[in-house]
């Protein structure tokens, strides 16, 4: 009977995730509603619930920009008809190339602070020798390479767009499902441990003890394109022993800093109490 109450219970969380996910299909970045969905949060019973993703996350901007660029391109093909003014289209196409191609390059590159530092480095010196030369020629270097630029047709039909969005649009929406019941943390608002669920199985935990929660980050680019998409590394309270590391995760300076703060609120609680046991078992000896 436990069993299959289980059972029917997964099935039952399954499709209430599947049903509320569908949303994530034209938005599926963690912001206003979406946040819960991605990012986790608390729940009703107090419990911080958060998710692990996997790297297909990073082609969220790709699906949000490939509608606006499909909305735009629709929109343009009847707006002569009602003489009313065009989308820029062309930007939007513009746009959703660059997003494509920072999400193949976060996909399979790691920008931590020294290769953004030599990024950096080298887009200020091929600058200052374009001005350089600019002087030294009197030509136009920059105004040359803008005009190029706006000179290559971008002219995609909506069609591109709206079936690439489409596509990763619905693996996303089975990605984000899967990963709320396969890859969930749980943090209990009474207790002293973090559990990881895997569809209603606990098969991992982090107790309670001398641990410190530091969000990492190996892809600047993640961090800041990704809304803090990182890792937690749990690690011992000398900092030189990495216990537990939990990847792939949404906000993860929040959640790390929320796991702080209520593991030290329960050590404290937990602290007292046994000084107090320890107190009433001296005066019952005395």
């Amino acid at each position: 009977m436990r069993s299959r109450h289980a059972s029917h219970t997964q099935r039952r969380r399954l499709t209430l995730s599947l049903l509320g996910n569908w949303l994530l299909l034209f938005c599926p970045i963690p912001i206003g509603p979406m946040r819960r969905r991605l990012a986790g949060g608390v729940n009703q019973q107090g419990d911080l619930e958060f998710y692990s993703h996997p790297n297909f996350v990073c082609c969220c901007h790709v699906i949000w920009i490939g509608w606006l660029a499909t909305v735009a391109g629709i929109y343009n093909e009847h707006a002569a008809e009602f003489a009313m003014w065009p989308l820029p289209v062309n930007w939007l196409n513009g746009l959703w190339l660059v997003a494509v191609i920072l999400t193949l390059l976060v996909s399979g590159l790691k920008f931590d602070r020294i290769a953004c530092g030599f990024l950096l480095a080298g887009t200020i010196i091929v600058v200052l020798l374009a001005v350089v030369l600019e002087n030294l020629t009197r030509l136009s270097i920059r105004g040359l390479g803008w005009g190029w630029l706006r000179n290559i047709p971008l002219q995609l039909s909506w069609g591109v767009p709206c079936l690439t969005s489409l596509i990763l649009g619905v693996v996303f929406v089975a990605v984000a499902t899967w990963q709320s019941l396969n890859d969930r943390w749980i943090l209990p608002s009474v207790g002293s441990y973090i559990e990881h669920v895997n569809f209603q199985q606990r098969d991992r935990s982090i107790a309670r003890g001398a641990k410190s929660f530091i969000a990492c980050f190996d892809c600047l680019l993640r961090r800041y394109l990704l809304f803090g998409y990182g890792d937690i590394e749990v690690r011992s309270a000398t900092g030189n022993t990495i216990v537990d590391r939990i990847e792939g995760v949404f906000f993860a300076t929040w959640h790390a800093e929320r796991m702080k703060r209520r593991l030290a609120i329960t050590d404290v609680s937990f602290n007292a109490a046994e000084a107090e046991h320890e107190e009433e078992e001296v005066e019952s000896l005395g």
